[in-house]
């Protein structure tokens, strides 16, 4: 797993990048990864990178915070199958605000991509169910991967 500051240009973004090995039970008679198992590889990926920020959902949820899924969109481009070790990258552009946005590009061993989707996660006040910003706790978090 890798956790990396890196400069766009406009400034700096996170990335992370973690491998995942398909498991039989994520294919579909063809050998193929079900469509349904990208979500969970995005979900994977976002997991780890905030443990290596230091945080967990439970945390974030212990702080008073819920982030459910906004919005998800997926793009394939070439089939994955079982046991491939597929390489997840995730890139977060901005700071946590009342939203966050994932990107994601998951490549096979040969390094060709093989699907692309975005996440966004909305920023919900636990006791209210409200729209509301992140913890100074979280921003802190990111901060250091967005400074110039």
């Amino acid at each position: 797993m890798i956790l990396y500051k890196k400069n766009i240009g406009t400034g700096y973004m996170l990335t992370y990048e973690m491998t995942i090995r398909v498991r039989y039970k994520e294919t579909d008679a063809m050998g193929v990864v079900h469509h349904s198992n990208y979500a969970t590889y995005y979900e994977s990926a976002r997991t780890e990178m905030l443990r290596s920020l230091g945080t967990s959902y439970r945390d974030i949820e212990h702080s008073g915070i819920l982030m459910p899924v906004h919005e998800i969109n997926m793009k394939f481009y070439k089939p994955a199958f079982y046991d491939d070790l597929l390489t997840v990258k995730l890139i977060v552009r901005r700071m946590p605000s009342v939203r966050m946005i994932f990107e994601h590009e998951i490549f096979n061993e040969r390094g060709e991509l093989v699907n692309t989707g975005t996440v966004v996660l909305t920023l919900l006040d636990v006791l209210t169910r409200k729209v509301c910003r992140p913890p100074k706790e979280l921003t802190d978090l990111f901060a250091k991967y967005f400074e110039i």
